[in-house]
């Protein structure tokens, strides 16, 4: 009898912790060497922090999981919630650390949009049913090594390794798609490139918006588009 009100207790805890937890927030920084308008871009980098903080005053995203991925290396350099930005000095620092743009790094769009993918499908097998997809890049790849003397030509064609339409469309959890900080030398031909995921979120009533540095600085300033309601 005692296993079995162990168990119960386990599986209600589990579903508590389910639906405080049932959002994902996805977000590419740009850590790279070739992040255009670097100290204004670390400046909104500092801005969104700030609106992952102040989540904890909405119900639906208090409690949302974030995942930080570092479009350098295109891994997850930080996970958390808005409670730990707040409430962690230490882990909060830790984050504004890691977003960082290196002058010496290169840039991963392709792995950094893989991650997302990676991370979603683990999230939606732990109970996850809504996810925000962020990225916040001037969207310049840089081959691999890359150094201060590599050559990059503008307009630059989008990575195809890892299909990046793919990472953003698979998964039937996402809720949004935004685009920060998108290089004006590299919009046409991304809004080209993404034309399948745009169709895909069309067809789906997702909100996808892709913003150059003007329109990224106009929005930001006026809070993160989430929509919960879905």
């Amino acid at each position: 009898m005692k296993t079995i009100i162990l168990c119960l207790a386990l599986c209600f805890s589990s579903n508590v912790l389910a639906k405080k937890t049932s959002t994902t927030l996805q977000i590419i920084f740009d850590t790279s060497g070739v992040l255009i308008d670097v100290k204004q871009a670390e400046k909104y980098k500092l801005l969104i922090l700030t609106h992952l903080k102040q989540l904890t005053r909405k119900r639906e995203l208090a409690h949302a999981h974030i995942d930080v991925i570092s479009s350098s290396i295109g891994r997850t350099v930080w996970s958390g919630t808005p409670s730990d930005l707040k409430q962690k000095p230490a882990r909060a620092l830790a984050l504004v650390n890691a977003i960082k743009a290196k002058s010496e790094n290169c840039n991963n769009l392709s792995g950094s949009f893989a991650e997302v993918k990676s991370n979603l499908k683990s999230l939606q097998r732990q109970g996850f049913t809504k996810a925000h997809v962020i990225m916040f890049s001037s969207l310049i790849d840089t081959p691999r090594p890359c150094n201060e003397t590599t050559s990059i030509t503008l307009p630059q064609t989008p990575p195809l390794q890892g299909n990046i339409n793919v990472s953003l469309t698979s998964s039937n959890i996402v809720r949004g798609i935004s685009f920060y900080w998108v290089s004006p030398h590299q919009k046409n031909v991304w809004e080209e490139f993404i034309e399948p995921s745009f169709k895909w979120a069309a067809s789906k009533n997702i909100p996808m918006r892709f913003m150059d540095i003007e329109r990224s600085k106009f929005s930001l300033e006026r809070g993160l588009k989430l929509e919960v309601s879905k």
